[in-house]
């Protein structure tokens, strides 16, 4: 896909999870905004870079981490939207920095290019906010709810809620920027059938290591797929990430 976030940005680096934070600031990125987060995304959807690489968050690299959330950061990504200063989650009031829907849209393309850049699949424990760190890493916080709200959509309210409409986003813009490869220029051996994720919204499709066995990740609606192996109703897949697993193939359909 297209840079999203500029090349520079985004050192060669290993890099596990990505965590989408709110400041409860402003909509302007501020020096301790700077200090906890990679990149911001202000209010008009401009990207600001934070202090620390990306690189420095990863296992060993002996420089100090952007600690963007609680015992969590070695592996993550943090971005951050700039918004939700004064917010209260309930009753719920979002103060005088809301979150804006361009930022949130903006996140979602940001998500995107990191987790296609540093090869993270889209699920709840590789990609998820902060608010879903402790149910999903159990990792213990401090009561953060972000983001169990986005002040632009009443309809959507949790944890899980959000975060799954976020990955499906993410993995939508994934999806969409798929390059278009004419099919007479393959030779069809060497072309596995596609199918798409269908009918799990608003949760997930499990992904085991083999045929109804050990859970090691989910995907969410939407994402596209390669069928390599069928035993029984369980499919062999490998998702665009180039991740391959067992899925239930009653919720897979043909692209």
């Amino acid at each position: 896909m297209a840079d999203v976030v500029p090349k520079s940005w985004k050192p060669k680096a290993d890099m596990q999870r990505i965590h989408v934070h709110w400041t409860a600031g402003g909509h302007k990125a501020n020096s301790t905004d700077k200090a906890a987060y990679h990149i911001l995304i202000e209010g008009d959807g401009d990207l600001v870079r934070g202090d620390k690489s990306i690189a420095a968050n990863a296992k060993g690299s002996g420089m100090k981490q952007a600690s963007h959330t609680l015992n969590a950061n070695t592996g993550a990504i943090g971005v951050s939207m700039c918004c939700m200063a004064g917010a209260r989650e309930s009753p719920f009031d979002p103060g005088k920095f809301p979150m804006t829907e361009k930022q949130w849209n903006k996140m979602i393309e940001v998500v995107a290019d990191l987790a296609e850049t540093y090869g993270i699949m889209v699920t709840p424990v590789t990609i998820l906010t902060h608010a879903e760190v402790w149910p999903n890493l159990h990792i213990k916080q401090k009561n953060k709810w972000d983001i169990v709200r986005r002040a632009f959509d009443s309809s959507t309210v949790g944890h899980k809620e959000v975060g799954d409409v976020m990955r499906a986003e993410i993995a939508a813009v994934m999806d969409r920027d798929l390059p278009e490869i004419p099919v007479d220029e393959i030779p069809q051996e060497m072309k596995p059938p596609k199918y798409r994720v269908s009918g799990v919204w608003p949760s997930t499709l499990n992904f085991r290591d083999a045929p109804n066995g050990k859970r090691v990740g989910s995907l969410p609606e939407r994402t596209v797929v390669e069928r390599l192996g069928v035993v029984d109703a369980w499919w062999r897949v490998r998702t665009r990430q180039g991740f391959i697993g067992w899925v239930f193939s009653d919720f897979l359909k043909p692209v």
